[in-house]
């Protein structure tokens, strides 16, 4: 076997690996200050976006309330109405039938129990 021999590496000096260390805080320090800076800027876009939609939906809501309202007082009567008018008129006339039996409105099921 051939002898081999270990030499040994160059060992860097102490004041080397001090700058390496301050260097590497300092790269831990500005990675931590941005982070902080971009989950700021971040918290505050989410917030405004918040603001925002929470406002919009306010609005909308009141919108909705008041249409939901008006179709209720105004418009399910007289589509009601109409439906009823259309029954009658199919009893009446048999040439009506079949298509009284396609657009007959079926009722809703009833809803599940609850558990």
């Amino acid at each position: 076997m051939e002898n081999v021999q270990n030499t040994p590496m160059d060992q860097p000096d102490v004041n080397e690996l001090q700058e390496q260390c301050q260097w590497l805080r300092r790269q831990v320090f500005t990675l931590l200050v941005l982070m902080v800076v971009v989950s700021g800027t971040l918290t505050v876009y989410l917030w405004r976006q918040y603001r925002t939609v929470h406002s919009d939906l306010k609005a909308l809501r009141s919108q909705y309330g008041q249409g939901i309202a008006d179709y209720q007082k105004n418009t399910a009567p007289k589509a009601e109405e109409f439906v009823k008018k259309l029954v009658e008129y199919g009893q009446t006339h048999p040439d009506f039938a079949p298509i009284m039996n396609q657009i007959q409105p079926h009722p809703a099921p009833a809803p599940a129990p609850k558990k």
